[in-house]
């Protein structure tokens, strides 16, 4: 089989090795379709803080079952699945009350350990869920980032009747700010210094998608919300500047939620934090409720990613499909890997 093997920065090597087998209490998986995504960039770009070269990447997936081991009872062959995949210990105390998310000892298919980026994929059963019957393959592989989205927003709280702003207007910011409203935020605003990634904001259904390359976050706010302002700001931008204009924006008593992947420490500024009663909460992926959520909201069309897929490419062209991303940095969404 085919996978390919981020060996060093800006290099993958497309390789054929032997097709994995299971044992008793495994499922193989006939990979469909992998998402790239802004992790996966990090890692090509020799950014990535938590991982180590060579690594297969890939942790967005559409797969059916091709074989599970004599154990395995909840899945058969032909199945639909997406994986979720976050390898946790099960021991720590996060595990045992279910946030597996920030386990202690977490490892993530793609990034500390081989990932699925590979014809054929042998993962434990438990890391699986199901999909609907005929869910097409780039919707079962933008599973795992509206999870990102899901998650959240729920650690925010119930966001009912509340007005929710997110920072970045890339992918994961596009479908935080879906998972928003489909929660049932009152009012969703999205921002972003690029026109091209707020217009695909506004055709997914994202009406009060503003540029803050020449408004303040805090003005945008206040021009939308009056005086209530935001009750949750959630950070997808992941930068410097986007932070500040965040604590600069953010009423008194109200939440910060950083979703973002951040590339460099950052200095926090406690005393407007203290002084202004702001909730600062860190996010971390999802936990299992969180991605089925996902699912049933992609299968209901309660999320709309027809503008979200940016392109997909065939398998066999991985290099080509990254160096897509590099050089249309500004516009592209999700590039979609075809098997």
């Amino acid at each position: 089989m085919l996978r390919a093997n981020l060996v060093a920065p800006y290099t993958i090597n497309l390789e054929e090795v032997e097709k994995p087998t299971i044992n008793d209490d495994q499922v193989l998986l006939k990979v469909h379709a992998v998402g790239i995504c802004a992790s996966d960039m990090q890692m090509y770009h020799g950014l990535h803080k938590y991982m180590t070269f060579p690594v297969v990447f890939g942790h967005e997936v559409g797969a059916s079952v091709e074989q599970v081991g004599a154990n395995v009872k909840d899945y058969k062959v032909g199945d639909l699945v997406t994986v979720e995949p976050q390898v946790y210990c099960g021991e720590c105390y996060p595990c045992k009350i279910g946030r597996f998310n920030v386990c202690e000892h977490l490892k993530v298919m793609g990034v500390h350990q081989n990932g699925m980026a590979c014809e054929y994929f042998a993962v434990e059963p438990k890391y699986l869920h199901h999909c609907p019957a005929g869910m097409l393959d780039e919707r079962m592989a933008l599973v795992e980032p509206l999870a990102v989205g899901v998650g959240s927003v729920k650690r925010a709280g119930d966001v009912t009747g509340k007005n929710v702003v997110v920072v970045g207007a890339g992918t994961i910011g596009n479908l935080t700010a879906q998972a928003a409203k489909a929660l049932g935020a009152a009012n969703v605003m999205i921002t972003d210094v690029f026109e091209p990634k707020l217009d695909l904001a506004r055709k997914s259904g994202l009406e009060l998608a503003v540029n803050t390359s020449d408004l303040s976050l805090k003005q945008a706010i206040i021009d939308h919300f009056g005086v209530q302002k935001a009750d949750v700001i959630i950070d997808a931008a992941a930068t410097r500047g986007s932070f500040m204009s965040i604590l600069e924006a953010a009423r008194p008593s109200s939440k910060i939620l950083i979703t973002g992947n951040y590339k460099a420490e950052m200095n926090l500024e406690l005393p407007i934090i203290q002084r202004q009663e702001i909730e600062m909460i860190g996010h971390m992926m999802y936990v299992r409720e969180e991605f089925q959520d996902a699912i049933a909201m992609l299968h209901e069309g309660r999320v709309n990613i027809e503008h979200v897929v940016t392109k997909a490419f065939p398998f066999t062209q991985v290099c080509d499909a990254f160096k897509y991303i590099d050089d249309n940095a500004q516009t592209v969404m999700k590039v979609v890997l075809k098997m």
